[in-house]
Protein backbone atom coordinates (compact mmCIF):
# COMPACT_ATOMS: atom_id res chain seq x y z
CA UNK A 1 0.00 0.00 0.00
CA UNK A 2 2.84 2.44 0.81
CA UNK A 3 4.52 1.68 -2.54
CA UNK A 4 1.32 2.49 -4.46
CA UNK A 5 0.91 5.74 -2.54
CA UNK A 6 4.51 6.73 -3.31
CA UNK A 7 3.93 6.15 -7.03
CA UNK A 8 0.79 8.26 -6.86
CA UNK A 9 2.62 11.07 -5.05
CA UNK A 10 5.53 11.04 -7.52
CA UNK A 11 3.15 11.08 -10.46
CA UNK A 12 1.21 13.95 -8.92
CA UNK A 13 4.40 15.95 -8.34
CA UNK A 14 5.44 15.49 -11.95
CA UNK A 15 2.05 16.74 -13.08
CA UNK A 16 2.31 19.72 -10.74
CA UNK A 17 5.77 20.60 -12.11
CA UNK A 18 4.44 20.51 -15.61
CA UNK A 19 1.51 22.63 -14.54
CA UNK A 20 3.84 25.23 -13.00
CA UNK A 21 5.87 25.44 -16.21
CA UNK A 22 2.81 25.86 -18.35
CA UNK A 23 0.78 27.91 -15.89
CA UNK A 24 0.60 30.75 -18.34
CA UNK A 25 -1.29 28.57 -20.83
CA UNK A 26 -3.70 26.93 -18.31
CA UNK A 27 -7.22 28.05 -17.63
CA UNK A 28 -8.60 28.93 -14.22
CA UNK A 29 -10.33 25.52 -13.86
CA UNK A 30 -7.13 23.67 -14.71
CA UNK A 31 -5.15 25.72 -12.19
CA UNK A 32 -7.76 24.98 -9.48
CA UNK A 33 -7.58 21.24 -10.18
CA UNK A 34 -3.79 21.35 -10.05
CA UNK A 35 -3.96 23.09 -6.67
CA UNK A 36 -6.31 20.40 -5.35
CA UNK A 37 -3.94 17.67 -6.54
CA UNK A 38 -1.03 19.45 -4.87
CA UNK A 39 -2.91 19.59 -1.57
CA UNK A 40 -3.76 15.85 -1.83
CA UNK A 41 -0.12 14.97 -2.50
CA UNK A 42 1.05 17.02 0.47
CA UNK A 43 -1.53 15.30 2.72
CA UNK A 44 -0.39 11.85 1.56
CA UNK A 45 3.27 12.76 2.19
CA UNK A 46 2.53 13.98 5.71
CA UNK A 47 0.47 10.86 6.48
CA UNK A 48 3.33 8.64 5.34
CA UNK A 49 5.83 10.45 7.53
CA UNK A 50 3.74 9.98 10.65
CA UNK A 51 5.17 6.94 12.47
CA UNK A 52 2.88 4.28 13.79
CA UNK A 53 3.08 4.19 17.61
CA UNK A 54 4.98 1.11 18.83
CA UNK A 55 3.14 -1.19 21.18
CA UNK A 56 5.03 -3.37 23.59
CA UNK A 57 2.47 -6.12 23.18
CA UNK A 58 -0.76 -6.87 21.42
CA UNK A 59 -3.70 -4.68 22.41
CA UNK A 60 -7.05 -6.16 23.27
CA UNK A 61 -9.96 -5.10 21.10
CA UNK A 62 -13.44 -5.77 22.42
CA UNK A 63 -16.73 -5.36 20.65
CA UNK A 64 -20.27 -5.95 21.68
CA UNK A 65 -21.17 -8.60 19.08
CA UNK A 66 -17.74 -10.18 18.58
CA UNK A 67 -15.39 -12.12 20.77
CA UNK A 68 -12.18 -10.71 22.18
CA UNK A 69 -9.37 -10.10 19.69
CA UNK A 70 -5.72 -9.11 19.88
CA UNK A 71 -4.44 -6.20 17.78
CA UNK A 72 -1.12 -7.43 16.38
CA UNK A 73 -0.21 -3.99 15.03
CA UNK A 74 0.31 -5.39 11.53
CA UNK A 75 -3.11 -4.70 10.12
CA UNK A 76 -4.99 -7.79 11.29
CA UNK A 77 -6.59 -9.07 14.45
CA UNK A 78 -5.91 -12.34 16.24
CA UNK A 79 -8.78 -14.12 17.87
CA UNK A 80 -8.12 -14.87 21.50
CA UNK A 81 -8.92 -18.44 22.44
CA UNK A 82 -10.67 -18.76 25.78
CA UNK A 83 -8.58 -20.49 28.42
CA UNK A 84 -9.91 -23.91 29.41
CA UNK A 85 -11.54 -23.99 32.77
CA UNK A 86 -9.50 -25.86 35.35
CA UNK A 87 -11.34 -28.80 36.79
CA UNK A 88 -10.58 -29.19 40.48
CA UNK A 89 -9.37 -32.62 41.57
CA UNK A 90 -11.75 -33.76 44.25
CA UNK A 91 -11.16 -36.69 46.54
CA UNK A 92 -13.74 -39.45 46.33
CA UNK A 93 -16.42 -39.38 48.94
CA UNK A 94 -15.89 -41.60 51.96
CA UNK A 95 -17.76 -44.89 52.20
CA UNK A 96 -20.39 -44.22 54.85
CA UNK A 97 -21.98 -47.66 55.10
CA UNK A 98 -19.91 -49.78 57.48
CA UNK A 99 -20.60 -53.06 55.65
CA UNK A 100 -19.21 -51.62 52.41
CA UNK A 101 -16.11 -50.04 53.95
CA UNK A 102 -12.75 -51.60 53.02
CA UNK A 103 -10.70 -53.37 55.69
CA UNK A 104 -7.16 -52.35 56.47
CA UNK A 105 -4.53 -54.93 55.53
CA UNK A 106 -2.53 -54.14 58.69
CA UNK A 107 -5.06 -53.71 61.51
CA UNK A 108 -7.94 -55.46 59.68
CA UNK A 109 -10.38 -52.75 60.78
CA UNK A 110 -12.84 -51.05 58.41
CA UNK A 111 -12.17 -47.45 57.48
CA UNK A 112 -14.24 -44.97 55.44
CA UNK A 113 -11.43 -43.16 53.65
CA UNK A 114 -7.61 -43.02 53.44
CA UNK A 115 -4.93 -41.48 51.25
CA UNK A 116 -3.52 -44.81 50.03
CA UNK A 117 -6.94 -46.18 49.19
CA UNK A 118 -8.05 -43.06 47.28
CA UNK A 119 -4.76 -42.60 45.42
CA UNK A 120 -3.37 -46.11 44.85
CA UNK A 121 -6.42 -48.28 45.56
CA UNK A 122 -4.44 -49.88 48.40
CA UNK A 123 -6.48 -50.87 51.47
CA UNK A 124 -4.47 -49.35 54.31
CA UNK A 125 -5.89 -46.78 56.70
CA UNK A 126 -4.12 -43.55 57.57
CA UNK A 127 -3.32 -44.77 61.10
CA UNK A 128 -1.31 -47.76 59.76
CA UNK A 129 0.36 -45.85 56.96
CA UNK A 130 4.18 -46.19 57.02
CA UNK A 131 5.77 -43.51 54.84
CA UNK A 132 9.32 -44.58 55.71
CA UNK A 133 9.31 -48.21 54.61
CA UNK A 134 6.49 -50.22 53.04
CA UNK A 135 4.30 -47.31 51.98
CA UNK A 136 7.03 -45.02 50.68
CA UNK A 137 7.02 -43.76 47.11
CA UNK A 138 9.63 -44.75 44.52
CA UNK A 139 10.21 -43.46 41.03
CA UNK A 140 9.61 -45.47 37.89
CA UNK A 141 13.36 -45.77 37.25
CA UNK A 142 13.97 -47.17 40.75
CA UNK A 143 11.15 -49.66 40.34
CA UNK A 144 12.67 -50.94 37.10
CA UNK A 145 16.25 -51.13 38.41
CA UNK A 146 15.65 -52.47 41.94
CA UNK A 147 12.87 -54.94 41.12
CA UNK A 148 13.81 -55.72 37.45
CA UNK A 149 10.42 -54.73 36.09
CA UNK A 150 9.60 -53.60 32.56
CA UNK A 151 7.20 -50.95 31.33
CA UNK A 152 4.66 -53.61 30.40
CA UNK A 153 4.79 -55.00 33.96
CA UNK A 154 3.82 -51.61 35.36
CA UNK A 155 1.33 -50.44 32.74
CA UNK A 156 -0.05 -53.44 30.82
CA UNK A 157 -0.10 -56.34 33.29
CA UNK A 158 -3.53 -56.35 34.96
CA UNK A 159 -4.26 -54.56 37.11
CA UNK A 160 -2.04 -51.62 36.04
CA UNK A 161 -0.34 -49.90 38.93
CA UNK A 162 -1.51 -46.44 39.87
CA UNK A 163 0.93 -43.58 40.26
CA UNK A 164 1.08 -39.93 41.21
CA UNK A 165 2.80 -37.32 39.05
CA UNK A 166 5.14 -34.75 40.58
CA UNK A 167 7.46 -32.12 39.13
CA UNK A 168 11.08 -33.13 38.84
CA UNK A 169 12.91 -31.28 41.66
CA UNK A 170 16.31 -31.62 39.95
CA UNK A 171 15.37 -30.78 36.33
CA UNK A 172 12.40 -28.45 36.02
CA UNK A 173 12.29 -28.83 32.21
CA UNK A 174 12.16 -32.62 32.33
CA UNK A 175 8.96 -34.61 32.26
CA UNK A 176 7.00 -35.14 35.42
CA UNK A 177 8.06 -37.97 37.70
CA UNK A 178 5.75 -40.94 38.18
CA UNK A 179 5.84 -42.21 41.75
CA UNK A 180 4.62 -45.69 42.68
CA UNK A 181 3.82 -47.29 46.02
CA UNK A 182 6.68 -49.55 47.13
CA UNK A 183 4.37 -52.23 48.54
CA UNK A 184 2.55 -52.55 45.23
CA UNK A 185 5.81 -52.66 43.28
CA UNK A 186 7.16 -55.42 45.52
CA UNK A 187 3.96 -57.44 45.05
CA UNK A 188 4.20 -56.99 41.27
CA UNK A 189 7.86 -58.12 41.29
CA UNK A 190 6.91 -61.29 43.19
CA UNK A 191 4.16 -61.87 40.64
CA UNK A 192 6.63 -61.52 37.76
CA UNK A 193 9.62 -63.46 39.18
CA UNK A 194 7.74 -65.97 41.27
CA UNK A 195 9.61 -65.54 44.56
CA UNK A 196 11.97 -63.21 46.36
CA UNK A 197 14.83 -65.76 46.05
CA UNK A 198 14.50 -65.84 42.26
CA UNK A 199 14.53 -62.04 42.12
CA UNK A 200 17.63 -61.90 44.35
CA UNK A 201 19.40 -64.51 42.21
CA UNK A 202 18.68 -62.56 39.03
CA UNK A 203 19.95 -59.37 40.66
CA UNK A 204 23.21 -61.07 41.66
CA UNK A 205 23.70 -62.54 38.18
CA UNK A 206 23.20 -59.17 36.52
CA UNK A 207 25.53 -57.53 39.03
CA UNK A 208 28.19 -60.18 38.30
CA UNK A 209 27.83 -59.62 34.53
CA UNK A 210 28.21 -55.86 34.99
CA UNK A 211 31.31 -56.33 37.14
CA UNK A 212 32.82 -58.71 34.58
CA UNK A 213 32.15 -56.30 31.73
CA UNK A 214 33.67 -53.42 33.72
CA UNK A 215 36.74 -55.57 34.53
CA UNK A 216 37.19 -56.50 30.87
CA UNK A 217 36.94 -52.86 29.78
CA UNK A 218 39.44 -51.82 32.46
CA UNK A 219 41.95 -54.50 31.38
CA UNK A 220 41.53 -53.45 27.74
CA UNK A 221 42.25 -49.82 28.59
CA UNK A 222 45.24 -50.85 30.71
CA UNK A 223 46.68 -52.95 27.86
CA UNK A 224 46.28 -50.03 25.44
CA UNK A 225 47.97 -47.73 27.96
CA UNK A 226 50.92 -50.12 28.26
CA UNK A 227 51.25 -50.26 24.49
CA UNK A 228 51.33 -46.46 24.34
CA UNK A 229 53.90 -46.20 27.14
CA UNK A 230 56.17 -48.91 25.70
CA UNK A 231 55.98 -47.58 22.16
CA UNK A 232 59.74 -48.03 21.69
CA UNK A 233 59.40 -51.81 22.15
CA UNK A 234 56.15 -52.23 20.26
CA UNK A 235 56.32 -51.91 16.48
CA UNK A 236 52.87 -51.12 15.18
CA UNK A 237 53.97 -51.52 11.56
CA UNK A 238 54.17 -55.28 12.01
CA UNK A 239 50.53 -55.53 12.85
CA UNK A 240 49.50 -54.87 9.23
CA UNK A 241 50.66 -57.45 6.68
CA UNK A 242 50.59 -56.92 2.93
CA UNK A 243 50.59 -60.07 0.83
CA UNK A 244 53.39 -60.48 -1.69
CA UNK A 245 52.13 -63.09 -4.16
CA UNK A 246 54.48 -65.16 -6.31
CA UNK A 247 53.92 -66.36 -9.87
CA UNK A 248 50.47 -67.68 -10.66
CA UNK A 249 49.80 -71.34 -11.52
CA UNK A 250 47.04 -72.73 -13.71
CA UNK A 251 45.05 -75.89 -12.94
CA UNK A 252 43.69 -77.17 -16.24
CA UNK A 253 41.40 -79.78 -14.64
CA UNK A 254 39.58 -77.21 -12.50
CA UNK A 255 40.15 -74.29 -14.92
CA UNK A 256 41.29 -71.95 -12.10
CA UNK A 257 44.38 -69.87 -11.42
CA UNK A 258 46.10 -69.62 -8.03
CA UNK A 259 48.94 -67.73 -6.40
CA UNK A 260 50.43 -67.98 -2.93
CA UNK A 261 52.10 -65.66 -0.43
CA UNK A 262 55.06 -66.32 1.87
CA UNK A 263 52.70 -66.29 4.87
CA UNK A 264 50.86 -69.32 3.48
CA UNK A 265 47.80 -67.55 2.09
CA UNK A 266 46.66 -68.95 -1.30
CA UNK A 267 44.38 -66.92 -3.59
CA UNK A 268 42.40 -68.69 -6.31
CA UNK A 269 40.57 -66.96 -9.14
CA UNK A 270 39.24 -67.45 -12.66
CA UNK A 271 39.89 -65.54 -15.86
CA UNK A 272 37.20 -64.70 -18.37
Amino acid sequence: MDTVNEHKVDHTEEINLKVDKDSSTLTAAQRARAERNRQKARALREARLVQHPKNEGCQRVESRNASRALDSGGGFLLEEEPAPEATPCLRPAPVVHRLEQPHCLVCELPFPQSYLFDTFDYSVCDNCRDDEDAHSLITRTEAKSEYLLKDCDLDSRPPPLRCVRRRNPHRSRFAEMRLYLRAQVEARALQVWGSAEELQRELEERRARRDKAADTAARRRLRALRMDVRSSLYDRTRAHHEHAFGPETYDAAADIYSRSCECGHVETYEKM
